[in-house]
């Protein structure tokens, strides 16, 4: 049975036990409509606006909603396969992430590639792993990396993205690179699987900040051997999701500490993660429109814009709570 070395993960109570996991994916979609909706206009601080290179806050949200993705993906092929078989299970993976690749191309119709496109692709590159052990997932990892890297220098392919209108966040080939970002969100769902408390929390400290701290060197120059890689949402080159995936272990212990250790929750992340593909679906939907609005007339005041995006947390709140009351979970 392929997933018989993996059984102790499946001592994970279900999904929608998770609390940690549901709020966090809530305030990511909170975070990523401040950036995409709000980071569009001039009064907005630097810190919180999106940039072709560098690193800002605005510029690691995407990447925990992925990485939180990855968790899901790897918690959900785990409980389908034990109870259908791996066939099973990598049918309704395909299924699932082509669904949200579908979701995400008129959500984001214009430039096409952005998060829920990217965990489609990606999900479906990780298929021949998403069973395995973590070495397997590690050593996909530096696979995806390379090559990526490859095709990034050595082609014409690099330019390319870095100039495209279209490609805001790596363009097609960027499912590698999103796809490291998964793939650390997997490990992360082991390790919780596998222990709790202080020991999980200082696990997910040493994982984040090592991983910045290596995202950090790889940007430097090594001499002869290699210039300096910038941090690039718009090229996704790999120095990227690795400092951006060991921020979401650390923001995601976060998360951990105040939900699964502490008890706490803030009640609107909860329902907003719960259909994490409806809510970013609808908030996406209301981003696409309030562009038409500010084509129109222009940009608004920071007291409009403010309001504007409160009021669109509330329809996608208001969405989700009645889904919740319904019962009815659309899971990424």
């Amino acid at each position: 049975m392929e997933t018989g070395p993996e059984r102790p993960s499946l001592r994970l109570p279900p999904e929608a036990r998770a609390l940690s996991m549901d709020q966090c994916r809530g305030f990511a979609i909170v975070m990523m409509l401040l950036g995409n909706f709000m980071g569009k206009f001039a009064f907005m601080p630097s810190l919180l606006t999106h940039h072709r290179t560098g690193m800002t806050l605005a510029e690691t949200i995407a990447p925990l909603f992925v990485f939180l993705a990855g968790m899901s993906y790897r918690g959900s092929f785990l409980r389908r396969a034990g109870a259908a078989g791996p066939g099973a299970a990598r049918g309704w993976a395909v299924r699932r992430h082509l669904l949200i690749f579908a979701v995400g191309v008129p959500v984001y119709w214009g430039h096409t590639w952005d998060a829920l496109t990217h965990i489609g692709l990606a999900g479906i590159l990780l298929l021949p792993v998403i069973h395995r052990g973590v070495a397997a997932r590690l050593a996909a990892v530096v696979v995806f990396a390379a090559v990526h890297q490859a095709l990034f220098l050595g082609t014409g392919y690099g330019d390319w993205v870095m100039t495209s209108p279209v490609c805001l966040n790596g363009g097609p080939l960027a499912a590698l690179t999103w796809g490291m970002v998964m793939l650390l969100g997997t490990v992360a769902w082991d390790m919780r699987a596998a222990r709790s408390g202080p020991r999980l929390m200082m696990d997910f400290q040493l994982w984040g900040w090592g991983l910045v701290v290596l995202g950090v060197l790889f940007t430097l120059p090594w001499g002869d051997l290699k210039p300096a890689w910038p941090f690039t949402r718009y090229g996704m080159t790999f120095p990227h999701p690795l400092f951006t995936g060991g921020v979401a272990f650390i923001t995601y212990d976060l998360f951990y500490w105040f939900c699964d250790y502490r008890g706490w929750r803030a009640p609107l992340f909860s329902p907003l993660g719960r259909n994490p593909l409806v809510t970013y679906a609808v908030l996406g939907a209301c981003v696409g429109l309030s562009r038409l609005v500010t084509h129109t007339f222009g940009d608004p005041t920071p007291a409009t814009a403010m309001t504007a995006y409160a009021a669109m947390v509330a329809v996608a709140y208001a969405v989700a709570r009645a889904l919740d009351r319904r019962g009815f979970l659309v899971r990424l």
